[in-house]
């Protein structure tokens, strides 16, 4: 394990079924709920659904921040930490409101776009990348037409898996 994965593992990454803790982003089950319920009316209405997935890229964030620093394990996860909090509000300035913001996992969060078409989408997602940090990646992940949840989901998954 590298010394960024296990500074990965180590935060905090805990939420009440409603929202993260640490950052005030939308919990996973909470977030799940809102996506079934969005697959079911884009069916219904025919509108496109999309997913803008981020994730801090640990190793470009600590190299731009603290490239000649000595800081401890402690004041790293603390940094790291901080920009998590601080990429939730830079995600929320970006996206509209309507748009639901999940923290999914240590380092990263799930943009849900709703009734975005795969190239408004794309331009979404262009703009994104000119406002939001580099060290943050930026990939879009388009639901099929009746595409069911768990099989998009690993669809979204196999795109960070790839970063």
């Amino acid at each position: 394990m590298s010394y960024s994965d296990e500074l990965a593992a180590d935060l905090f990454f805990i939420n009440n079924g409603e929202i993260d803790l640490l950052t005030g982003a939308m919990a996973p089950a909470r977030f799940n709920q809102i996506v079934e319920r969005d697959l079911q009316l884009s069916d219904r209405n025919l509108t496109q659904l999309s997913m803008i997935c981020s994730n801090l890229n640990i190793n470009t964030f600590l190299e731009s921040r603290f490239k000649n620093s000595r800081l401890s394990k402690a004041q790293l996860k603390l940094e790291v930490e901080s920009e998590l909090v601080s990429i939730n509000f830079q995600l929320r300035n970006t996206f509209r409101q309507s748009d639901c913001i999940s923290r999914t996992y240590q380092l990263g969060f799930w943009v849900l776009l709703v009734g975005k078409d795969q190239s408004d989408g794309n331009q979404l997602l262009s703009r994104s990348r000119q406002k939001l940090p580099t060290y943050l990646d930026l990939n879009i992940s388009h639901r099929e037409r009746r595409q069911s949840q768990l099989d998009w989901y690993s669809q979204i998954d196999r795109l960070q898996l790839n970063n």
